[in-house]
């Protein structure tokens, strides 16, 4: 009866011992930095794009910028 007692118990202990030397389990979330500024609505029909990218190189976006669902989106200089 004894026996049947330690034998859990030693497996359980071995479990364990594989478990922390497997190595670590958790992988680090890496936080992106954001690339873009969107802040305005993007206008113009067919120019739209050109219109949103002279906007942000007036701005001081030296990128310049596009349009990113339906908003003018300006590229960080960073």
């Amino acid at each position: 009866m004894a026996s049947r007692t330690y034998q859990a118990f030693l497996i359980g202990i071995v479990c364990i011992a594989f478990i922390l030397t497997s190595g670590p389990t958790m992988v680090k979330a890496e936080v992106l930095k954001p690339t873009y500024v969107c802040e305005l609505p993007c206008f113009g029909g067919v120019l739209k794009e050109s219109i949103c990218n002279t906007v942000c190189l007036k701005k001081g976006y030296t990128k310049g910028g596009s349009c990113r669902e339906g908003a003018c989106c300006c590229k960080l200089n960073g």
